[in-house]
């Protein structure tokens, strides 16, 4: 069953000959860094276009992404930065990295994105910036936060790692926020193996990503002229010019994505999970993850952990939720000091509450959005192959339950 499932699911990340030539022509520009390279500078335009932003910054990963953005909008040691406690575990880590603190709070049932009314609740004196995460592609409800953020004078960095292509209020994600950023790790929707991009229509923001990402050194410098202290965070030509072939294949797959989700969440609903929901202001969902909820008694009281690892058995890529941030080693108060540059004292993460992502962490489990690119046979089976998990006395409509 593990290789006839693995065999039948298209292979990702997907290439063809024009990602062949593009790399050629690198190699035989010689021309293989940022500072010499034309690739870069290509694909920065052309996904500022696509997102419709002025500008895009294309980095070596999507975390360093983070670190950057948070430096450019000016956030610092000691200002605090409210994110969602379900997420993965960069957009968190980013903020301390910088010195800064992260304050998780809750999200949403029925998208797991970022909750506004949580968000509001959180805002202290110390509070900078706010870091929604468009959860699997589907938007935040974005204007709620801004109108938030106008009026505390807030700075909003959309974390949009999910959302390649994905539209919602008229717009691209990753272009209604000061500033927003992209991962190109090898399983999102728009890869290079490792990558990620800052993208903005500030000019002083996008000045100082450059510098920033750069040594501290300005676009065109030849004199070592360092403006501030920086590392480096350069992409290379090589990923530049894989980035910019995926990139004109991404509407399409976006289209195929968009057609294939809904069938396959109905067959879940059949097997007795519960999809996340589709809100009216999505224009196109980035798909990056289907998301369901499922109830454990009815999986011989299994959680999300197991329940996906014995998918995977199968050859199905399948996984748990993103346990709340704020209850990872990584918030120790032995290790949490460490990185940190200000002598502000840290939130009081063990009393944060966050039930729905509590809650999620063991009742969602997700499926990568490389099925989706598979035929209604294929996805029926796999629901099928869930449905199979569930017990026998279960196996009947559900119903959406209450927070326990």
């Amino acid at each position: 069953m593990q290789s006839t499932f693995a065999e039948r699911i298209p292979p990702w990340p997907r290439f063809d000959t024009t990602d062949e030539e593009g790399l050629r022509d690198v190699l035989h520009s010689r021309r293989w860094w940022r500072g010499n390279g034309v690739a870069g500078d290509e694909f920065e335009a052309a996904f500022a276009a696509q997102l419709g932003v002025r500008h895009v910054r294309v980095v070596a990963n999507g975390t360093l992404a983070l670190e950057l953005a948070l430096d450019a909008l000016g956030v610092e040691p000691g200002d605090e930065v409210i994110v969602p406690a379900c997420t993965f575990i960069s957009t968190a880590s980013a903020v301390l990295r910088i010195g800064a603190w992260p304050v998780p709070v809750d999200v949403e049932r029925t998208t797991l994105n970022i909750d506004p009314q949580a968000v509001e609740a959180a805002i202290t004196s110390r509070t900078k910036c706010i870091i929604p995460v468009h959860m699997a592609g589907h938007a935040v409800n974005m204007p709620a936060l801004l109108e938030i953020a106008r009026r505390h004078r807030l700075v909003i960095l959309e974390d949009a790692a999910h959302c390649h292509g994905a539209r919602a209020f008229g717009a691209a994600l990753g272009a209604l926020g000061e500033a927003s950023i992209f991962s190109f790790q090898a399983g999102k929707l728009l890869t290079c193996g490792e990558g990620g991009a800052v993208a903005t229509n500030n000019a002083a923001i996008a000045e100082r990503t450059f510098a920033l990402h750069s040594c501290g050194r300005p676009k065109g410098d030849t004199d070592y002229v360092h403006l501030m202290p920086a590392t480096n965070m350069r992409l290379t030509e090589f990923q530049s010019a894989i980035l910019r072939c995926q990139l004109a294949r991404l509407p399409e797959q976006c289209a195929q994505r968009e057609k294939s989700a809904p069938f396959f969440e109905e067959r879940l609903r059949d097997a007795g999970l519960e999809p996340l929901s589709r809100e009216p202001y999505v224009d196109i969902h980035g798909r990056y993850m289907v998301m369901a909820w499922f109830d454990p008694s009815e999986f011989g009281g299994r959680d999300a952990g197991e329940i996906s690892a014995e998918l995977r058995k199968l050859g199905i890529p399948a996984y748990r939720c993103f346990p709340e941030i704020h209850r990872s080693g990584m918030f120790a108060s032995d290790i949490l000091h460490k990185p940190l540059r200000s002598n502000r004292s840290a939130p009081a993460y063990d009393r944060i509450n966050t039930p729905v992502a509590g809650q999620a962490a063991r009742e969602v489990i997700w499926f990568h959005h490389s099925l989706l690119l598979g035929d209604e046979e294929l996805l029926a089976d796999i629901a099928a192959a869930v449905g199979d998990l569930r017990q026998p006395m279960a196996r009947a409509p559900t119903v959406a339950r209450a927070i326990a």
